[in-house]
């Protein structure tokens, strides 16, 4: 199925015009959130503060690498398209940026799935030592992060010839303008993109199967409330709630339209406003993530608290110090005025 309304929506300029604004209230969040988690984390949380940076990293990156340094326009379900944001102007060909895409897609996931695997270690298994004294969960985490920057290589080391490419987009999608796909930056990158959807769709599944492993495994422990001590049991089961929050609800933001882009590929169903706003979607992923990260748990909300709650203490005290003048401004006439008369009448 082909459709093209004839929409602004559908073409290239909607993605820049709705992303490049969220993009300039990403940055003072993310940058928020790094402050809060880098200098805020209480000793508590100590054993997952840099993991927790490094999830928050690549979260940051991938909404602002799609809000800003390339912002995607495919014409799913043909994996085919341009960017436009400041990788293009600086000249990044768009089978570099394609790949950085699903990379970074990638790797966010498996920072996700490297939270929960360390969440498994710590609390069922009790393994709180570092991951790189451990060379089992060393290699694990290595093979994993490997793959995330490796499966789509073949990409690039088999170019598909473009003036044969843009004929097979134009017959398989003949609603499309071919102004679209006779754009100078329009790049193919797979003739049988079917493939491709099922081998991303067969990664997220294992990524997901394992996920969902680790935190049955984790849950299932904290339910029998076998902690060392009901202290312990406390801090656990309230900090795993809260990063459950934390991890979830972004996650819906990435999963919903990865199903329905996959769906897409699957049924060659083509509706470029969909595409465009399953696009932009995915550049909410690292926003949400931020906002839940300060707001589910106690000690960063606290601290983000007393940061405005200074600010505004502080954005007070010039009208406090203004009054306070005019008070003792008056006073002091009302004594000199007292002081005349009394040696007047002397």
């Amino acid at each position: 199925m082909c459709l093209w309304r004839n929409s602004t929506y559908e073409l290239d300029t909607f993605a820049p015009s709705v992303l490049h604004p969220i993009a300039m209230i990403e940055i003072p969040i993310h940058l928020l959130a790094s402050y809060i988690v880098i200098f805020k984390t209480p000793p508590t949380m100590t054993s997952v503060k840099w993991m927790m940076v490094f999830m928050h990293f690549c979260s940051a990156f991938l909404d602002l690498f799609l809000s800003a340094l390339s912002t995607q326009y495919y014409l799913v379900p043909v994996f085919g398209g341009y960017m436009r944001g400041i990788l293009t102007d600086l000249g990044v060909s768009s089978i570099i940026q394609g790949h950085m895409f699903i990379v970074s897609i990638c790797v966010a996931g498996v920072s996700i799935l490297g939270f929960f695997e360390s969440r498994y270690n710590a609390i069922v298994k009790r393994n709180r030592g570092s991951i790189f004294k451990t060379k089992g969960r060393l290699l694990y985490i290595v093979l994993h992060y490997t793959y995330a920057f490796c499966f789509t290589l073949p990409l690039l080391f088999y170019p598909l010839d473009q003036e044969e490419g843009r004929r097979f987009v134009k017959e398989a999608l003949p609603c499309v303008p071919h102004s679209i796909i006779d754009h100078p930056d329009f790049y193919l990158f797979i003739d049988k993109p079917y493939i491709l959807a099922i081998y991303y769709g067969m990664t997220a599944t294992v990524f997901e199967i394992e996920a969902i492993y680790y935190f049955t495994r984790t849950a299932l422990y904290l339910s029998s409330n076998k902690a060392k001590s009901q202290r312990t049991y406390k801090l656990q089961v309230q900090f795993f709630i809260a990063l459950t929050f934390q991890i979830m609800i972004p996650l819906c933001v990435l999963i919903l339209p990865i199903v329905y882009l996959i769906t897409a590929f699957i049924t060659k169903h083509f509706d470029q406003i969909a595409n465009n706003i399953a696009l932009n979607f995915l550049a909410l992923h690292g926003l949400t993530s931020s906002t839940v990260m300060l707001i589910v748990h106690k000690p960063y909300r606290e601290a983000v608290i007393n940061i405005f709650r200074l600010r505004y203490i502080c954005n007070r005290k010039p009208a406090i110090s203004v009054s306070e003048q005019s008070i003792m401004a008056v006073s002091s006439v009302v004594v000199i005025q007292r002081v005349s008369r009394v040696s007047h009448r002397i």
